[in-house]
């Protein structure tokens, strides 16, 4: 039970590291700053992890990575839709 606490606020803090720059992406409808390589490879390794952790059953890295990738898919989309 502790070790899959643990999970939940490891995988928190991994959803949280994107949202900023979504919010801030919707507010100011600017993307020149970003970097496409960074939101793809955020993207790939999210969807890696919900991968191994389906293998290995994991519901921590399975939700709060599943959701991470959602927002990354999100960001990507921003990022199409206020391209100069």
């Amino acid at each position: 039970m502790f070790v899959e606490l643990i999970g939940y606020v490891a995988g928190i803090f991994t959803l949280l590291n994107m949202l900023p720059q979504i919010v801030k992406t919707y507010k100011l409808k600017k993307v020149d700053e970003l970097s496409f390589l960074l939101i793809i490879t955020y993207a790939i390794s999210m969807l890696l992890w919900v991968v191994y952790a389906y293998f290995i059953v994991s519901w921590p890295i399975i939700i709060t990575n599943g959701l991470s990738l959602i927002l990354s898919i999100f960001q990507l989309g921003l990022m199409f839709k206020y391209k100069k």
